[in-house]
């Protein structure tokens, strides 16, 4: 999990809140980062809550993971 947050920083994915919840507005998800548990999920961000009870779409169990769904899905 090392890394993450300036990986995502680099993408325009901010925790505006400190809360582990990134969002980036121009895109519909929000991703939720679990250190404790080695996990992060990317979710439906429903506009108000950051992610936090939008449906899960896809989890990840590393940043590498993450970088190559960037990469597949969003072009990044």
């Amino acid at each position: 999990m090392d890394h993450i947050e300036a990986f995502l920083r680099s993408k325009n994915w901010l925790d505006n809140d400190l809360d582990s919840r990134y969002i980036n507005i121009n895109h519909p998800y929000a991703i939720l980062v679990s250190e404790d548990e080695g996990q992060i999920t990317l979710r439906g961000n429903t506009g108000f809550d950051n992610g936090q009870n939008g449906e899960e779409i896809f989890s990840f169990n590393s940043l590498s993971e993450l970088q190559e769904w960037f990469e597949n899905n969003i072009g990044e």
